[in-house]
This record gives structure tokens, C-alpha cells and sequence, in this order.
């Protein structure tokens, strides 16, 4: 784990050190996520928070469309049964 300390600058702004943000692959620009976590600021790439994502659903295998698609069905049945 790499350790290191920051100032904050004006306006608030950070600078992560080259080093960091060459193990990290960050680039100019690349947009970062920023969240509170206790007393902590976790800044994340978009495309690993998808990753976490997709690993923790992975399991599930209920196609929540399909399930919309038959309880569509069921309400239509039920409605044109008491009709």
C-alpha cells in the first residue's frame, strides 16, 4: 500500500502524487468519484465501481425484465377475467 501526505490547496484542490496516479493509471482529465465513508474520502473510477457491481450481483440470475413481462401478464389476465 502506498502512503503519502497532501496539502490542500486554493479552492480546495488536491494533487495526487505522479506516483499514485501512474499505479492507479489516471489519467488527465478521467473523471473520479468521491464519497464519505466514515471520516474518510474514497475516490473511485467509474469503471471500477461497475466492476464491484457486476461482482456483486454476478449470482443473481432473475431476469427482472421477465418478471415484469409476467406480472404484466398476470394484471392483463386478472383484468380481463373480471371484465
Amino acid at each position: 500500500m502506498q502512503e503519502c501526505t497532501i496539502a490542500i490547496g486554493q479552492n480546495g484542490r488536491l494533487v495526487i502524487p505522479t506516483a499514485m496516479r501512474k499505479a492507479l493509471n489516471l489519467q488527465e482529465g478521467q473523471r473520479l468519484r468521491l464519497r464519505l465513508e466514515n471520516d474518510s474520502i474514497i475516490m473511485e473510477k467509474p469503471v471500477d465501481i461497475v466492476k464491484k457491481l457486476q461482482h456483486r450481483f454476478r449470482k443473481v440470475s432473475v431476469s427482472l425484465a421477465n418478471e415484469l413481462i409476467q406480472e404484466r401478464r398476470q394484471e392483463a389476465a386478472k383484468e380481463n377475467h373480471d371484465s
